[in-house]
């Protein structure tokens, strides 16, 4: 009985052995297996080079305090919810506003605003009842010679705003500030507001200066929107061909001799309609034209092509 009950431990013994040393491996082979899910699951964190280039003034982002600020923007662009889709928006936004830069000779860099201030919706408007892709308020607009009226706000209108924006941004460049963050900073905030607290601070740099918490985001965020939206294809995994196109188009002059003249009807005679007149005129703010004379864009192919 002694020898019977002796055998039976050694045999509980020798299959408790085989379970401990199956439940081990078993549990090392499914953490080994967890931590190779853990890494594509978790890929490289994107991050900010060295130093950032604006329209040809060099930004060091060795300095933590700078890196830190427009990191803040860098993170808050790459994880918003609309990013991609603002990315391929750039596609049609940008390229007449890279013609009109150039023609100008002024830094292609400064089409970055467009995403910070509307990310390229022409009919944009912010709580301040600033208008348009680059968001004018009305005395601005007028001031650089944008019509604003009960028929059209050119405010709205990418082409005309661009060229308004341009004298804008030439003015605060060359006659009252030195660098472009600080013409930038004067663009969201007003020339006096920045020159006020330069002459307070003592200070003519605008990474030294304390404004609004808006303007102190301002600059980083179109520095940090320019490292993205340049580079779509290793941010957002977007090529060329994934960003919209501009719609091609032609200009028409319109006579109105009657009292006004529906929209529809004159997308009607050029073999389109309301919708694409509407969406290549965005500052014409009602579906007819009144009595006058009126260059208006039409689609320059059939709309069902676009």
């Amino acid at each position: 009985m002694r020898r019977a009950s002796i055998a039976l431990v050694a045999l509980f013994l020798a299959v408790g052995s085989f379970f401990l040393v199956d439940s081990f491996t078993l549990s090392q082979s499914t953490h080994n297996t967890d931590n190779e899910e853990d890494y594509e699951l978790y890929p490289s964190v994107h991050r900010l080079p060295e130093s950032i280039l604006f329209a040809g003034e060099q930004v060091d982002l060795s300095d933590s305090f700078i890196r830190e600020r427009i990191e803040r923007e860098f993170y808050a662009i790459l994880e918003a919810s609309d990013s991609i889709i603002v990315a391929k928006r750039t596609g049609r936004c940008f390229p007449p506003v890279e013609k009109m830069l150039a023609e100008a000779r002024m830094p292609d860099d400064l089409k970055y605003i467009l995403v910070v201030e509307s990310k390229c919706i022409e009919n944009a408007v912010s709580s301040a009842n600033a208008v348009g892709p680059w968001q004018f308020i009305r005395s601005t607009g007028r001031n650089y010679s944008l019509t604003i009226n009960r028929w059209k706000d050119e405010r709205r209108d990418l082409h005309l705003a661009t060229q308004a924006a341009i004298k804008f941004l030439r003015t605060l460049r060359e006659q009252r500030f030195d660098s472009w963050p600080l013409a930038l900073a004067a663009y969201n905030t007003g020339g006096t507001r920045v020159r006020n607290a330069m002459k307070a601070q003592k200070s003519q740099n605008y990474w030294s200066l304390y404004l609004s918490n808006e303007t102190m985001r301002y600059v980083p965020r179109i520095l940090a929107a320019k490292e993205l939206f340049s580079k779509p294809e290793k941010y957002f995994g977007l090529d060329t061909n994934d960003l919209w196109k501009p719609i091609p188009f032609e200009q028409i002059t319109v006579q109105v001799t009657a009292k006004r003249r529906s929209l529809s009807s004159i997308a009607k005679d050029h073999g389109t309609h309301l919708l694409y007149v509407k969406k290549l005129n965005p500052g014409l703010r009602k579906a007819y034209l009144p009595q006058g004379t009126h260059k208006i864009r039409i689609p320059s192919y059939q709309h069902d092509q676009i």
